[in-house]
């Protein structure tokens, strides 16, 4: 069993559409076949809320659900807890037990993690991307409405703090006006390198902050061309 973030593909699988706005559906597959799937939402910088878990196919619940949380967890390393109010009754008490939830007035999972959330001013980061695609800033328009909806994946080069993941979202605090967002630092610098070398892609294009990238907003093409297949085509060269 695998999982992955639900795309506009699984909409039929989906029962809010606000968790396809904000990449909070999870879809759990074997083979062609779409298994479950799970709904969250980001309450706080700290907790998300699971809103919805679905079973379409015959499989163990349990290991279905540990899965999906675990996906959550992935996707969103920062988090402290993940919390279930039991009053949906969409899940029962042994899937959540399997899962590590314990009960009290409500069902929380508390994760472990040394991942500490911090306050940063938009023009401190720097940009290791050429271009966002339009319609990605189009879609998280629709959600992001204060600095605390957007925590970002950065780590340290040299005296520099370099986002790795989250452009959409930082333009669009740019746009909107946000002084500053939230961050955490990545450790896992296994691809140093080839952020070194994208910091060198932006210097050449006079990239060195959101407000330089905020200019390169570029159709969904454009952003495929300009940008993916260029950061594909050094990957395949350093793999080979």
């Amino acid at each position: 069993m695998d999982f992955y973030r639900a795309r506009e593909k699984d909409f039929k699988y989906i029962q809010h559409e606000k968790s396809l706005i904000h990449n909070t559906a999870l879809i759990a597959y074997e083979g062609d076949n779409v298994i479950g799937t799970l709904e969250y939402e980001i309450n706080n910088i700290e907790e998300a809320e699971i809103v919805n878990f679905s079973i379409f196919e015959l499989c163990k619940k349990e290991l279905a659900f540990k899965g999906l949380i675990e996906e959550i967890i992935y996707w969103n390393p920062y988090l402290k807890r993940i919390i279930y109010k039991e009053d949906n009754k969409i899940i029962t008490k042994d899937v959540l037990k399997y899962a590590g939830f314990r009960e009290n007035s409500i069902w929380q999972l508390d994760v472990d993690n040394n991942i500490e959330v911090f306050r940063i001013d938009i023009e401190e980061i720097t940009p290791q991307q050429l271009t966002v695609s339009k319609e990605k800033i189009d879609r998280v328009s629709k959600w992001v409405e204060k600095p605390e909806d957007i925590v970002v994946a950065c780590i340290k080069i040299g005296d520099k703090m370099v986002c790795i993941d989250g452009y959409s979202r930082l333009v669009v605090a740019y746009i909107k006006g946000f002084k500053h967002v939230y961050a955490y630092l990545e450790t896992d610098n296994d691809n140093i390198e080839f952020y070194r070398t994208c910091m060198e892609w932006c210097k050449e294009q006079n990239i060195f902050t959101i407000k330089d990238l905020a200019n390169r907003i570029v159709t969904p093409e454009e952003h495929e061309r300009l940008w993916i297949n260029r950061c594909q085509a050094y990957l395949r060269n350093v793999n080979n």
